[in-house]
C-alpha cells in the first residue's frame, strides 16, 4: 500500500462518516416531524486491489440511504385511519342526535304529550268548563311546538352533514393535488436514478393517512414508484394528474359524491365521510321516520275520536288537530299523480313506492314490508286505491319509473292545532242536553295508555321511549366503536415508531460513533501528510 493509497482510504472514510453525521443529524433534527422514517447510512468496503502479500483494502464506500420502513405496517395504519375516520364522524353526530331526544331537564316530548292527555283528563272531569277547554288548546299547542322543535333540530342535523360533506370533499381535493405534487417530485428524482426521495414518500405517506382519515380510499405504487389513489373504484389521483371529487343534490335534497362523471356513493363506507353518509341514513330511515310516525299516529287517532264527538256549540265532525298531507314524489318524465286520504282510519301510515313493469302493469309496494298491497294493469286517468289512500296518475309511463307517496314526510312540518275557539273541544259522545256527557273526551284519554297498531302496538310513550333507546344505542355504540378504533390506532402507531421513529438515544450514540471516526481519519490524513512530507525532505 503506497502513501497515496492511505490518503484514499482516509478521504473516503471522512467522505462516509461525514455523510453518516449528516443522516443522524437530519434524524434528530426530524425526530418530531409526523410520519417521519428514520434514515440510515448504507456504508461498505471498497473493492480491494492485489498487491504484494495480497488483497488490499481500499477503504469505505458510501452506497446510499437506508429508510426505516415496514410496508406490512404502514398499510395497517393506512387502513385503520379509515376506521378512525368513521368512528369520529359517528360520535359526533349520535352525541348530537341523543341531545335533542334528552328528556332528563323534563322538557322534552315526554313531558308535553302526558301533559297534553292529562288536559283531556281534566276535560273529562268538568266538560262544560271553559279553563279546562283553554289549558287543553295551550297544552296541544305546546305538544306542537315541541314535536316542531325535535324535527327542526333532526332537519338541521341533517343538513349540517351535507354541508360537512362538501367541506370533506374541499380538503380531499387539496390533499389529491399535493399527493399528485409529490408523485411529481419523487419521479424527477427517482426516475432512470439510483436515488430515493425518501423525505418526500414520508410526506406522501402522511398525505395519504390523512385522506384516508377522510375517506375510504384504496392505493398502489406504479413501476415508476408514483402512487394511485382510488375512491370508489374511481381514480382521485393518477401520477402526476387528479380529478375532482364533486357533490351533487339527490332527489331527496342530499349530497351524495361524483368521481370522474361517477356517483360513487354507495363505495363509501369508511373514512369520516363514510362515517357520515352512514348517520344520515339511520336518522332519515330510522330515527326521523319513526318520530313522524309517531306525530302521524297521534294525529291520526285524535282526530278519528275527536271527528266522532261534539263540542258545547253542537257542533261534530271537526279534526283536533289539522290533517296531514299526503307528500308525493314524481319520477316520472311524462306523468303527474295526485293522492288523498279516502279513510284515515285504514292508514297504516307506511310509505308506499308505485313502479310500472314492460308490459303496462303497476305494483304499489309497502316500503316497509315490502308487501305488494295491490297491482293492476295501468290506464291513465283511472284510480288506483290501497289503504285508505286513492291515487289518479295521468300520462304516460315506462318501466323504472315510479312515484313515492309518503303520509309522514309532512307530518311534522303541517303539525297543527286545528281548533281555536274552546266551545268546539268535542267532550260528549252526542248533543243530548249540552254538555251531555265526558264520553268522548275519556275516550281520548284512554288512547294514552292503548296499544297502537299503527305504532306495532305499543302505546304512544312506548314507542317513544323506543326511539330515545335507539338513538342512545347509536350513540353508545358509537362511543365504544370510537374508543376501540382509537386505542388500536395508537397501538399500531407505536409499533410503527418502535420500527420508524426516531430514538434520540441510539441517534446520540450513532453521532459520536461516526464523529470519532471521522477525527480518526481525519487524523489518519495528517499522519500520512507528515510521513509524505518527511519522505519529500530527504
Amino acid at each position: 500500500m503506497s502513501i497515496l493509497g492511505m490518503l484514499d482510504i482516509g478521504k473516503t472514510a471522512l467522505y462516509a462518516n461525514l455523510r453518516a453525521m449528516n443522516i443522524v443529524s437530519h434524524n434528530i433534527a426530524n425526530i418530531n416531524t409526523p410520519g417521519f422514517s428514520r434514515q440510515e447510512a448504507i456504508l461498505t468496503t471498497m473493492s480491494p486491489v492485489f498487491g504484494k502479500g495480497g488483497l488490499i483494502g481500499r477503504g469505505v464506500a458510501f452506497l446510499g440511504i437506508r429508510r426505516s420502513y415496514e410496508s406490512f405496517i404502514e398499510t395497517q395504519l393506512f387502513k385503520q385511519y379509515q376506521n378512525y375516520g368513521r368512528s369520529i364522524s359517528l360520535l359526533e353526530t349520535y352525541s348530537r342526535i341523543e341531545q335533542i331526544f334528552n328528556e332528563a331537564q323534563n322538557f322534552g316530548l315526554s313531558k308535553a304529550l302526558s301533559d297534553y292527555f292529562n288536559a283531556w283528563q281534566e276535560v273529562s272531569t268538568n266538560p262544560e268548563s271553559f279553563p279546562q277547554r283553554v289549558v287543553l288548546l295551550q297544552s296541544a299547542h305546546a305538544l306542537v311546538d315541541s314535536a316542531k322543535k325535535i324535527e327542526q333540530d333532526l332537519l338541521d342535523n341533517i343538513r349540517y352533514i351535507n354541508e360537512e360533506i362538501d367541506n370533506l370533499v374541499i380538503k380531499i381535493n387539496d390533499i389529491g393535488k399535493n399527493i399528485a405534487s409529490l408523485n411529481e417530485k419523487i419521479l424527477e428524482i427517482e426516475a432512470g436514478s439510483p436515488n430515493s426521495a425518501h423525505d418526500y414518500r414520508d410526506q406522501r405517506q402522511v398525505l395519504l393517512n390523512q385522506l384516508s382519515e377522510l375517506v375510504e380510499v384504496s392505493t398502489y405504487e406504479d413501476d415508476l414508484g408514483s402512487v394511485v389513489v382510488m375512491i370508489g373504484m374511481r381514480n382521485l389521483v393518477y401520477g402526476t394528474k387528479t380529478n375532482q371529487l364533486s357533490t351533487k343534490i339527490n332527489d331527496n335534497s342530499d349530497k351524495e359524491l361524483y368521481l370522474d362523471g361517477i356517483n360513487i356513493t354507495q363505495h363509501v363506507n369508511k373514512g369520516r365521510l363514510g362515517g357520515l353518509l352512514d348517520a344520515r341514513y339511520d336518522i332519515q330511515n330510522s330515527i326521523q321516520t319513526k318520530f313522524r310516525k309517531l306525530i302521524a299516529s297521534i294525529i291520526k287517532e285524535v282526530n278519528l275520536l275527536h271527528r266522532g264527538g261534539y263540542g258545547l256549540d253542537a257542533t261534530t265532525l271537526n279534526d283536533f288537530f289539522q290533517p296531514f298531507i299526503l307528500f308525493t314524489k314524481n319520477y316520472s318524465a311524462g306523468a303527474t299523480i295526485a293522492a288523498n286520504i279516502t279513510n284515515f282510519s285504514e292508514l297504516t301510515l307506511d310509505e308506499y313506492d308505485i313502479t310500472f313493469d314492460n308490459t303496462n302493469n303497476y305494483y304499489v309496494t309497502n316500503k316497509t314490508t315490502g308487501a305488494v298491497v295491490t297491482s293492476g294493469v295501468y290506464v291513465s286517468g283511472n284510480s288506483i286505491s290501497f289503504e285508505g289512500i286513492e291515487v289518479v296518475i295521468t300520462g304516460i309511463v315506462n318501466e323504472r319509473e315510479r312515484f313515492f307517496i309518503s303520509p309522514l314526510t309532512h307530518s311534522v312540518k303541517n303539525f297543527a292545532v286545528a281548533i281555536s275557539d274552546p266551545n268546539k273541544v268535542a267532550a260528549s259522545s252526542n248533543t243530548t242536553g249540552l254538555p251531555a256527557n265526558n264520553e268522548n273526551a275519556l275516550a281520548i284519554v284512554r288512547l294514552f295508555q292503548s296499544s297502537i297498531g299503527n305504532l306495532g302496538n305499543l302505546t304512544f310513550s312506548n314507542y317513544y321511549r323506543g326511539i330515545i333507546s335507539e338513538t342512545a344505542s347509536f350513540a353508545s355504540a358509537s362511543k365504544d366503536s370510537y374508543s376501540f378504533e382509537e386505542n388500536l390506532l395508537m397501538e399500531i402507531s407505536k409499533r410503527r415508531e418502535s420500527i420508524s421513529g426516531v430514538s434520540l438515544d441510539e441517534e446520540a450514540i450513532n453521532l459520536i460513533k461516526f464523529q470519532r471516526s471521522y477525527e480518526a481519519a481525519a487524523k489518519m490524513i495528517k499522519v500520512t501528510d507528515e510521513l509524505l512530507q518527511t519522505i519529500l525532505n530527504l
